[in-house]
């Protein structure tokens, strides 16, 4: 089964589905634009990658188009999205553990199944103190998360990994830290609650993230970290009182004018400004 019709398969066994198609054709045009605009690629770009024309690329794109996009196009298309996801949300750190570059050369080459089964393995041989146990619990997310954004598993290591975050005191801490955290943040604000259920797992993702950042501030004293759990908080729409008390955290740091300043300036932090509204910053 070519690429595209797998998709268009897999879409008709969503339980919630984003948007309704009136035909394969347009699930197709509108999957071709999604990638692009979820990669922020031009048609330029994307035609210079799978080696065809501008025109045919727009074809691609056209619903009403009545040429069927090429089976060996749709095998470049699923090449490039692979390639596209692992430049967009992998990080290779120096120095890199063989076990982490093992993982990534897996990945690359679409060996998905050795490389869960990989990292099925260095999870259970890891030790509760290894430094580098977050990052590794991150990476098993990802070897998940490549063929299923929503999968089950990709989610529970990403929970343990944030739970990692802040235990470890390893050279490469904030470097690994700020990598899984950007990437899980990302993947917050992309998801779509589509009902209750899922917007409460929506929820309870963000409040772990803003409480790893939380952890690390505990662990570092670096004010950074509380701003960064403010911004979950205040772009994931979490509790108001979530918002009061992180922002009363940052006065007693920093001093009311300078968080202030700083909320009422930059937008990520646009719903804190109830705080300030109200007058209770403490």
């Amino acid at each position: 089964m070519s690429y595209l019709n797998s998709k268009w398969k897999d879409y008709h066994t969503q339980p919630l589905r984003p948007r309704s198609y009136s035909n394969q054709r347009e699930f197709e045009a509108d999957w071709v634009s999604g990638m692009r605009r979820r990669y922020r690629i031009s048609q330029e770009a994307l035609a210079a990658m799978a080696a065809v024309s501008v025109t045919t690329v727009q074809n691609w794109e056209n619903p009403l188009s009545k040429k069927a996009i090429a089976s060996h196009n749709q095998d470049r298309l699923r090449d490039i999205e692979r390639d596209l996801w692992i430049k967009s949300h992998v990080t290779l750190l120096n120095p890199c553990p063989p076990t982490i570059r093992a993982l990534y050369d897996l990945m690359c080459t679409g060996r998905d199944e050795s490389a869960q089964a990989l990292a099925e393995h260095f999870v259970s041989t890891a030790t509760h103190n290894d430094p580098e146990r977050a990052r590794l619990l991150h990476w098993a997310s990802l070897t998940y998360s490549i063929t299923d954004p929503a999968s089950h598993k990709a989610r529970l290591y990403q929970q343990e990994a944030l739970q990692a975050i802040g235990e470890g005191d390893g050279r490469l801490a904030a470097a690994i830290e700020n990598e899984i955290l950007g990437y899980q943040f990302e993947m917050l604000m992309q998801a779509q609650p589509q009902s209750t259920q899922s917007s409460s797992d929506r929820i309870q993702q963000a409040r772990d993230l803003m409480q790893a950042c939380e952890r690390l501030h505990v662990r570092d004293q670096q004010p950074a970290y509380l701003w960064n759990a403010l911004e979950v908080a205040c772009r994931a729409q979490l509790p108001e009182k979530e918002l009061f008390r992180l922002t009363g955290q940052l006065t007693d740091l920093l001093g009311a004018d300078v968080v202030q300043r700083r909320i009422e300036s930059e937008a990520p932090f646009m719903a804190a400004r109830i705080v300030f509204k109200t007058g209770k910053a403490h």
